[in-house]
């Protein structure tokens, strides 16, 4: 099978949204698959977000952190059938996993540079063909791009060797925040993903707003981020925030039992 990846730009409720439109040679509706779109949200304890559309992340007791642009580097997505298959290994050192008996779906195997909205509203980043059947978790290795993809890396300077960056203010100074943070995660979906001809979307919700507190609640200046203990305070923050659920109604707002609306539930490994 071979793949086809092309990048464009479409308007999401006013906001320019990026959108990566991957097909196969079995096209989106070939065979035993079917278009399952990917979207991201800040949406983790907002629980009317989708009716919230704002500049900015305010953050802190005195709102003294304000979050204007967010990008991330995904290495790899995939989705695990059985929650147990390793789809995306631990092993930094060499390449990844193959597919382990069918249990593992490619998503995206290629860097995937996504600017995370931080208006609460939903933003669609992928629209894939996926083969039918029941998933457990979406997998995801968040990393830099490796030196080998010369093209991601020459489209995106400011990401290279950096999986993480971030613009904003802290108390009206300017600042960018990055980091190489490297971290397999694994969102599992409770309830399952079960992608028929009827699965229209499944959403990535990321509580970008707890990425820079410290365990008592107060803001870590991002421009100390680079110092011991912040370092691996706000590392660990970013490993945490993300959380992934069936999300049809493209709302951003998981309303399966315990979670009540918000989106992060910790799911990281």
């Amino acid at each position: 099978m071979t793949t086809r990846r092309t990048q464009y730009m479409r308007p999401l409720a006013g906001i320019a949204a990026l959108s990566i439109l991957a097909a196969c040679s079995s096209d989106l509706t070939g065979g035993n698959k079917h278009p399952v779109q990917l979207s991201f949200t800040t949406n983790a304890t907002v629980s009317a977000a989708a009716n919230r559309v704002a500049a900015d992340l305010i953050v802190g007791p005195a709102n003294e952190l304000v979050i204007q642009k967010v990008q991330l580097v995904f290495r790899k997505i995939e989705l695990d059938r059985t929650g147990a298959a390793d789809c995306v290994a631990e092993n930094e050192s060499g390449d990844d996993h193959p597919n382990m008996g069918g249990e593992c779906e490619d998503v995206m195997l290629t860097p995937l540079l996504v600017d995370v909205p931080v208006d609460n509203a939903l933003h669609p980043v992928i629209n894939i063909p996926l083969t039918a059947g029941t998933f457990s978790q979406l997998e995801a290795r968040l990393g830099p791009a490796r030196a080998t993809a010369t093209d991601f890396n020459t489209a995106n300077p400011n990401l290279v060797g950096k999986s993480v960056r971030v613009e904003g203010t802290f108390k009206g100074t300017p600042f960018v925040f990055t980091s190489s943070v490297n971290a397999k995660l694994e969102m599992e979906f409770n309830p399952a993903l079960i992608i028929d001809e009827t699965t229209k979307n499944a959403t990535v919700a990321i509580d970008v707003s707890k990425w820079f507190l410290n365990s008592t609640g107060q803001v870590i200046d991002p421009t100390t981020g680079t110092q011991g203990d912040n370092t691996s305070q706000i590392e660990n923050n970013i490993r945490r925030s993300f959380h992934a659920f069936e999300d049809d109604s493209e709302r951003g707002e998981d309303h399966h039992e315990g979670h009540n609306g918000q989106g992060n539930d910790g799911g990281q490994h």
